[in-house]
């Protein structure tokens, strides 16, 4: 049986980065589905030239496109393995549809993290954060600065701020989640799987947070 543990929490909570630290841990697989949806943007594949807009925004992208990227990513993974969902479900009914496709691939769902953390923190864990556009690696101005500034320490391009960590785009990303997202983590409570995390520390502290109550 495969094992599927949902990272839940607003934008800028820091569930890449402790489903990240906690999967090199234990063997388990990080699935950051906002990782996949921008690479399918960079290659300009159909899905992601029709998320790109929605992306954007800040607003939320189609449900069917995240729904044939799940359904694969599960029907691939080894009988055994642990999945950690970064990203996925946003919102109740994909909660629901995310317990139908691990029924589906002979999964279940474990466990959901719940990080939690400040407004004033997330807008400036959002605000802060740099990309480098041609190799991926990311940055941030004050918990991880690039060695000179602007500059990526990997490959020596321009760090660049995603639209999607842009000032005027963050309120309206913080807007969508307690509108949309925020409803899950009550879906997972009722169902006796969730399990808060006191995000606010640094992200080691909070990753040994995670793996213990896992």
């Amino acid at each position: 049986m495969k094992k599927i543990v949902v990272f839940l929490g607003a934008p800028g909570a820091g569930k890449g980065t402790a489903a990240a630290a906690v999967a090199a841990r234990t063997g388990a697989r990080h699935v950051s589905t906002g990782a996949m949806l921008r690479d399918a943007v960079a290659r300009g594949t159909p899905a992601g030239l029709e998320a790109k807009s929605f992306m954007d925004a800040g607003a939320l992208v189609p449900d069917e496109v995240l729904y044939r990227m799940v359904s694969e990513l599960l029907a691939a993974a080894p009988d055994g393995s642990t999945l950690f969902f970064d990203g996925f479900p946003r919102n109740s009914a994909q909660a629901e549809k995310l317990g139908e496709l691990a029924a589906a691939a002979a999964a279940t769902v474990d466990a959901a993290v719940m990080l939690d953390v400040s407004e004033a923190t997330l807008v400036e864990r959002l605000g802060g954060r740099r990309t480098c556009p041609k190799c991926g690696a990311g940055y941030h101005v004050k918990s991880l600065p690039p060695k000179v500034e602007g500059v990526c320490d990997k490959c020596g391009a321009a760090l660049v701020t995603r639209a999607d960590d842009r000032p005027e785009t963050i309120a309206n990303r913080l807007a969508v989640y307690e509108r949309s997202t925020a409803p899950v983590v009550g879906f997972y409570e009722r169902a006796g799987l969730l399990k808060r995390i006191d995000a606010s520390g640094p992200a080691d502290a909070v990753a040994a947070l995670v793996e213990a109550a896992l």
